[in-house]
């Protein structure tokens, strides 16, 4: 059935007015139903924030459902169907539009340059100070190990060991008067490497960033990504709204889908039904 230009505005309206998650509660019962989901297992919670009275009453004028009277069930349908509408408009026509696609490659070039540059500088003068013998080595070298070892708590990883050539070794022990990191111990080699790690990563986030001209790069991503939410959110998800609201098949057909999505999403994140009874 085609949808008529006032309706698909009535929908985009619902989205600015109380956002993809816009809807509240008071109680009416729907023609639809929402299959296979437990109403105990609202893992993902939506906030429900009321539509203006001029926005709901204007619903009925064109036989749509008011979401400021939709129960629970319903409500979880409705947005699911809100959010779809936006981030499938969002990864493909939105995309096009705003050239969000344009500057992933400019994005990740500009971030392995960054990259690059900070494991280089930042990264080495870490190295560095993590192996000298004095007390700088030994601070730096603790630091590194409660970075490390937070990591390795979160992750589950490991130590991962790598030796170095001999060549290298022997002018870090002779020439500089460095601490061999293939003759460390496993706490001295977590404090070297997770000092590498922070030196590359404290680099990268601005001095890198700044050198490399990676902001600028980022900005313009920034900005193209923000257009491209907004544009999907009131096209696709607007669109989205407008069917949902349907008090017929479509409608019933698109909040189905919706709680589905929301279901998946429960999943991902490991909501169990079971454990929230």
């Amino acid at each position: 059935m085609k949808i008529t230009s006032a309706a698909f505005g009535l929908g985009a309206l619902c989205f600015i007015g109380g956002g993809v998650d816009a809807f509240a509660p008071t109680r009416r019962h729907r023609t639809f139903s929402v299959v296979g989901h437990d109403s105990s297992a609202l893992n993902l919670n939506l906030p429900r924030l009321e539509l203006p009275g001029p926005v709901a009453d204007k619903l009925g004028e064109f036989g749509l459902n008011n979401p400021n009277t939709m129960n629970d069930e319903e409500y979880r349908s409705y947005s699911g169907a809100a959010i779809a509408g936006t981030l499938l408009f969002f990864l493909l026509p939105g995309a096009l539009v705003s050239g969000l696609y344009s500057n992933i490659a400019p994005v990740a070039g500009a971030a392995l340059i960054d990259f690059s540059v900070s494991a280089l500088i930042g990264g080495g003068l870490a190295i560095y100070l993590s192996l000298r013998s004095d007390s700088i080595g030994e601070t730096v070298r603790e630091y590194g190990y409660k970075l490390l070892a937070a990591a390795k708590d979160a992750t589950g990883i490991g130590t991962l060991r790598y030796d170095l050539p001999s060549a290298v070794t022997d002018v870090m022990t002779g020439d500089l008067g460095l601490l061999n990191p293939n003759t460390m111990d496993e706490k001295d080699y977590d404090g070297y490497s997770g000092a590498a790690v922070a030196g590359t990563l404290a680099f990268f986030l601005l001095p890198g960033a700044i050198l490399t001209g990676a902001v600028d790069t980022l900005l313009q991503f920034g900005g193209a990504a923000v257009f491209d939410f907004a544009f999907s959110a009131l096209i696709g998800g607007g669109a989205a709204i407008y069917l949902s609201l349907r008090n017929d098949e479509i409608g019933a057909t698109v909040n189905q889908a919706g709680a589905k999505i929301l279901d998946a999403v429960d999943d991902v994140i490991g909501g169990d039904p079971k454990l929230l009874k």
